[in-house]
């Protein structure tokens, strides 16, 4: 054990031990950056297949929009709408029935992919073709027509344009019977209307395709045989698996939750396993393509590029450790002789440095230890001068923030002793400037309510009732319907402080001032009106200089008019308005136009 206390074994030791931990957190992080890495990119390459297949089946739902637009356009069948318009009573559905199963066999032998073609006109005759049989039945209720092809043609009053797709299920022969070998086919249903005559209902088509092409856009988007590809339609209807074996069922709870409630391109844990989805609309069908890719994939692609860097982290290590034996016996010595230097100097004694011989490496390390020392002892004393001008600098802004509540708790106390003290104007003057204080200081918000605002401005009313004495006759009309629609902070009182100091103010006898809101449809009216001075011309042209060029004043005097504008036109834009009407000599009236908005 002694000798295991010499620093050179000590080294080795740490030496080993950190390259250890460096390995072994190289390869947890390297491993873990891989699988990142390459699942961040897999998942973008499999949303963009997603995409891709995803504009394959918007391709072919054109493509069946585009034969429904053909069947319009066949002669055959634009016949059937007149003599249906004319209501022919020489010609017999079955006739009718004919003519629509020529027009819909030239259809099916124009694609391989399409199954059968079904209608049923508004009186509930049925005309099919399909790749095995054609007929006619007088009435649809008579056949072996689907369910789901039943519902939508009996709510058929309902539809909107458009098409509307049909959860896949295995084809149900209209004459005979159904087989378990029978194929997969979703519909896609159209309301035909009459284009030969006003364009009223006349019934409703189904289109029928088999399930070939979502198969080729499953092989087109996949790589291999791992990736799940499935189409669903909004409601978790499965319409295609590459699998096969979820056809006609139900997209899984745990993900149909994750696709409604998730981005593209994210881990979905699943029966024991996780997956990497990605999936894409089909607005035109109201379908999803989805993708789902074992984690497994990404893990085996990681860790072969984990193995690959511990192998050679391995290497490293070895070299490591024997570079390390040499070294350490070549530093050892030196630096305990260091050491025994080092321990003259304890905490108490900043001031000691190590004496400096030679130019070898202990004599660099002393000079390392002193300038270490050095910078030690000026740093000790830099942060405690950096700590006593931070304590002033927090006095100083703990004393800014005092100031206006000193303020404000001052003229409450005043309020208090002059209510004490039987002075009623000293009071109501102390009580509604300190209100004043107040309501500017409270909230930092932009805009307030008409009920906040007309106390604001009761208050300073208050005041200048006290310095005009019976000079100013006040009346305001605010019902109490508008009290909790907003209004821009510090509104009101500019408007009634412009009426009183630029209207009033210079007359001797008794001057009037009128305050009234109301709303008017969607707007909210201010308007702030006095029987003062009035505005010269030369001044109203200045004022509305300001107005059409949004001047936003920057000195004290900007409180005014000028101002207020400004203000409007940054929260309201071209919504606000002031309006203006004054004579000189006769009064001012100020009429402020602004959205209603309740609070």
């Amino acid at each position: 054990m002694k000798r295991f206390r010499r620093i050179r074994y000590k080294l080795i030791v740490a030496v080993l031990a950190v390259l250890l931990a460096a390995l072994g957190i190289v390869t947890v992080v390297t491993h873990q950056k891989a699988l990142s890495v390459i699942r961040e990119q897999s998942g973008t390459f499999n949303t963009s297949l997603a995409v891709l297949g995803a504009e394959q089946l918007e391709t072919t739902a054109s493509q069946i929009n585009t034969i429904y637009q053909s069947i319009y356009l066949d002669n055959g069948f634009r016949s059937y709408l007149k003599s249906s318009a004319r209501r022919d009573e020489d010609i017999s559905p079955a006739d009718y029935a004919d003519l629509l199963q020529t027009v819909f066999l030239s259809k099916l032998s124009s694609r391989t992919d399409i199954y059968s073609i079904i209608y049923i006109d508004l009186d509930g005759r049925l005309t099919y073709c399909t790749r095995d049989e054609a007929g006619y039945y007088r009435n649809c209720y008579d056949c072996a027509t689907p369910e789901s092809f039943l519902r939508l043609y009996e709510s058929v009053a309902g539809w909107k344009d458009g098409m509307i797709a049909l959860p896949t299920d295995k084809h149900m022969p209209l004459r005979t019977k159904s087989s378990d070998n029978a194929p997969y086919v979703y519909g896609v249903a159209r309301k035909i209307v009459n284009t030969e005559s006003h364009y009223e209902p006349v019934g409703v088509m189904y289109i029928t395709m088999d399930l070939s092409g979502c198969a080729r856009m499953a092989e087109a988007i996949t790589t291999d045989d791992e990736p799940l590809v499935y189409v669903a339609d909004y409601d978790g209807n499965i319409i295609f698996d590459s699998t096969g074996t979820h056809i006609v069922g139900q997209l899984p709870d745990a993900l149909m939750e994750h696709i409604d409630g998730s981005e593209s391109a994210t881990a979905l844990r699943m029966d024991k396993e996780t997956f990497i989805t990605a999936y894409s609309d089909v607005p035109e069908l109201n379908w999803r393509v989805i993708t789902l890719v074992p984690e497994g994939v990404y893990v085996r692609e990681a860790s072969s590029v984990s193995n690959a860097i511990v192998a050679t982290a391995v290497a490293v290590l070895l070299f490591a450790v024997i570079l390390a034996a040499l070294f350490s016996r070549l530093l050892s010595r030196p630096l305990e002789h260091m050491a025994n230097a080092m321990n003259r100097v304890d905490s108490e004694h900043l001031t000691v440095r190590v004496p400096v011989h030679g130019q070898d490496e202990v004599a660099q390390m002393g000079r390392s230890f002193n300038a270490l020392m050095d910078r030690l002892q000026a740093a000790i004393e830099n942060e405690y001068l950096l700590t006593i001008r931070q304590k002033e600098a927090i006095l100083r802004a703990l004393q800014a923030q005092l100031n206006p509540h000193f303020l404000y708790n001052a003229l409450q106390s005043i309020s208090s002793m002059a209510s004490l003290h039987n002075v009623p104007q000293i009071d109501t003057i102390a009580h509604s400037l300190g209100c004043l204080l107040r309501y500017t200081i409270q909230d930092a918000s932009l805009v307030s309510t008409v009920r906040e605002e007309s106390d604001h401005v009761r208050h300073y009313l208050a005041i200048q009732k006290i310095r005009f004495g019976e000079r100013l006759h006040v009346q305001i009309d605010i019902p109490e319907h508008v009290m909790e629609y907003r209004l821009p902070r510090v509104f009101l009182q500019p408007l009634v402080e412009n009426s009183i100091v630029h209207g009033l103010e210079a007359r001797s006898e008794q001057g009037n001032l009128m305050i009234g809101i109301w709303l008017d449809g969607e707007m909210l009216h201010i308007e702030v009106s006095d029987d003062g001075c009035g505005i010269r011309p030369e001044e109203m042209q200045r004022l509305r200089a300001q107005f059409v060029q949004n001047e936003i004043p920057t000195k004290a005097k900007g409180i005014g008019l000028a101002n207020l504008h400004s203000r409007l036109c940054l929260l309201y834009g071209d919504r606000a308005e002031i309006q203006i009407e004054t004579e000189v000599g006769i009064g001012t009236s100020i009429i402020v136009m602004l959205p209603a908005e309740r609070a």
